[in-house]
């Protein structure tokens, strides 16, 4: 019977092991234990911990990785921390051709002396921890297709939820929530983000999360037998902090999150989740992450407008021109609005002198028929411009268009 490659990893860990008289254990690039050799009387709480549940506990991680040993291409050794249940270790790298594939440890104070023999385990270690790195990888993006196929209609949504019941990773009676970030963020750093936080170890509650991309869009499927709606709320919160560390400039960072329900719903949540990362992106007045149930008339209003537009946007609202050039009356109304009618912070924004505010307001009047001393008036402009971003944006296809092309398909 051929040897998997965790066998070999295993069998290099137990040799290596045995000649040095030392424990030995190999993680791979994100901090999962893979091998571990039997103790010699040197192991700490913190390898006993690891070695029963596999996961590197979130605060030891941060404090091994600010050791740099991420993008060391040299052994490194770690200095003891008592209150992590952590004694002095020596970190030796495993890369190929520059790409870090893991991690070898040995714990202990003058383990230095052993890196010329380590070394050669290392460079034993590192085509079988790259096959292992590459079947995981495509494991992964395996199962994201299976995620993004069940947030779809029709077919494929069936097969999909059939698959991801037949491989273990969802019950047939789960509970599911879908989680969306807005246009801006990388469906790539979102499945990174998902991946590092389940594998790195945290205070996650019990809920499997799958990463999807749909039509472009990063998408997270929720599953679990209970508490996938607070499991939800955490993840957004988890989701927005961990996006925003990665990328700094991006400050915009928005999460929807839908409802929960059936499996056999999942495209219907990913409508909310998505739907409800637009209100957060465009309506001042909602946080960066919200769900669903608290986009409140918001909710029925965006669904109005992506299937009967000519309801939900009055034709008043053309009149007004492009929303998106900055002299433009729609975009002077909104700054108005969005502001609650304050013409200094309006005109503040705007880059404009007062007097040319007041006259571009006529304008809008005058072009649209509407009272801006009216707040029947003001709120009726106020929900037009709004869904006209939403119609504007990618999101009508998204939930439409794709959906007819699969059908014909």
């Amino acid at each position: 019977m051929a040897l998997t490659c965790t066998d070999v990893i295993q069998r290099l860990v137990d040799s290596l092991a045995a000649r040095i008289r030392h424990s030995v254990a190999v993680d791979d690039e994100r901090g999962r234990l893979i091998a571990c050799s039997r103790h010699y009387g040197d192991e700490d709480e913190l390898r006993i911990d690891v070695v029963l549940s596999r996961q590197l506990p979130a605060p030891a991680a941060e404090y091994l990785n600010s050791f740099g040993i991420a993008t060391a291409d040299a052994p490194r050794s770690i200095p003891a921390h008592p209150s992590l249940g952590l004694k002095e270790r020596r970190c030796h790298p495993i890369r190929d051709h520059g790409q870090l594939l893991g991690y070898l440890w040995l714990i202990g104070t003058h383990t230095d002396r052993l890196d010329e023999t380590v070394s050669d385990c290392v460079t034993q270690l590192s085509a079988p921890l790259r096959e292992r790195s590459l079947q995981a990888s495509e494991e992964e993006q395996r199962h994201r297709a299976l995620a993004t196929a069940l947030l779809t209609r029709g077919e494929a949504s069936a097969r999909a939820a059939h698959d991801l019941i037949d491989q273990g990773l969802l019950g047939p009676h789960d509970e599911i929530a879908v989680i969306a970030t807005g246009a801006t963020t990388d469906p790539r750093t979102l499945a990174a983000v998902i991946t590092d936080t389940t594998t790195r170890g945290s205070d996650e509650p019990p809920a499997r999360a799958l990463p999807a991309t749909v039509d472009g869009r990063g998408a997270v499927l929720l599953t679990g037998r209970e508490g996938v709606e607070r499991a939800a709320a955490w993840w957004a919160q988890e989701i927005r902090r961990r996006v925003r560390q990665r990328n700094a400039e991006d400050d915009g960072v928005v999460v929807g999150v839908s409802n929960t329900g059936r499996l056999d719903q999942a495209p219907d949540l990913l409508r909310q989740a998505v739907l409800a990362a637009f209100a957060a992106a465009e309506l001042p007045e909602f946080p960066p992450v919200l769900p669903w149930r608290d986009t409140g008339v918001y909710g029925p209003l965006m669904l109005t407008a992506i299937t009967s537009p000519e309801l939900a946007v009055p034709p008043q609202i053309a009149e007004l021109g492009a929303g998106t050039r900055t002299d433009s009356l729609a975009r002077t109304a909104e700054v108005f609005l969005d502001t609650a009618g304050d013409t200094t912070a309006a005109s503040e924004q705007l880059n404009i002198h007062r007097t040319t505010l007041y006259y571009r307001l006529a304008r809008i009047e005058n072009r649209t028929g509407w009272n801006l001393k009216n707040g029947h008036d003001r709120l009726t402009l106020h929900l037009g411009l709004k869904m006209q971003h939403l119609l504007n944006s990618n999101i009508p296809a998204l939930l439409q268009g794709e959906e007819k092309r699969r059908e014909s398909s």
